[in-house]
């Protein structure tokens, strides 16, 4: 059923249950679907703003109008230096975890970066590595540190990484998204369930119970 379809992390909403992070401009609100927003300072858009971004990541937080922080996290393809972005990253970890949200991780070239962070703070059992595209060592560091993995774009390509390491995500760190890619959830879901070797509604369950666990809707 197209409700059943949960997508934990898009700039462009569709069929299911959408987490979107208007980042990147203007959102076009489907024809059909639950739209619901998160809200964080991307590490490739860091400006002269940031107290007063990390400021209305407050106030939407405090007020109930977003339902994750993020994404936030560290991108060595950046401009900003990676310290001025751990930094950054740290705080929109301590706003999610005063509120209770779940935060969405961008992160490039610096896991083990965000791993110390998560060791770091205090509140951190909400985390979700967004777009996961990695070799095994990296997702079995994320999953002992307790990361929820969310799988896209990438598991579409049969050479990728994700792909690769799809049926060793244990299926209670398991979310699936769409990112800003071409495309559909139905198309994510299909894949990564023939990977795992499972039905598409069997995976759908899988990721509702991940999706009831960590959001508070």
């Amino acid at each position: 059923m197209p409700q059943d379809w949960i997508n934990v992390h898009t700039h462009r909403p569709g069929e299911g249950v959408n987490i979107v992070d208007p980042c990147l401009g203007n959102v076009i609100m489907p024809g059909q679907g639950a739209v619901y927003f998160s809200l964080g300072i991307h590490p490739m858009y860091i400006d002269d703003r940031v107290e007063e971004r990390l400021q209305k990541i407050e106030l939407a937080a405090a007020e109930g109008k977003i339902v994750a922080v993020g994404e936030a996290g560290v991108d060595r393809n950046a401009l900003a230096p990676v310290e001025v972005q751990l930094k950054l990253f740290e705080r929109q970890a301590e706003i999610a975890g005063r509120y209770g949200l779940p935060l969405i991780i961008h992160g490039v070239r610096a896991i083990p970066e965000l791993i110390t962070a998560y060791k770091k703070c205090r509140s951190h059992q909400k985390w979700i590595m967004h777009g996961f595209n990695n070799r095994r060592e990296i997702l079995m560091d994320l999953l002992r540190h307790g990361f929820y993995i969310s799988a896209g774009r990438h598991v579409m390509n049969e050479e990728s990484q994700v792909y690769r390491v799809l049926p060793e995500i244990p299926a209670d760190r398991l979310l699936i998204e769409t990112d800003n890619s071409d495309f559909t959830i139905g198309e994510v879901y299909g894949q990564v369930a023939r990977r795992r070797g499972i039905a598409v509604e069997e995976l759908q369950h899988i990721v509702r119970m991940n999706f009831d666990r960590l959001f508070k809707l």
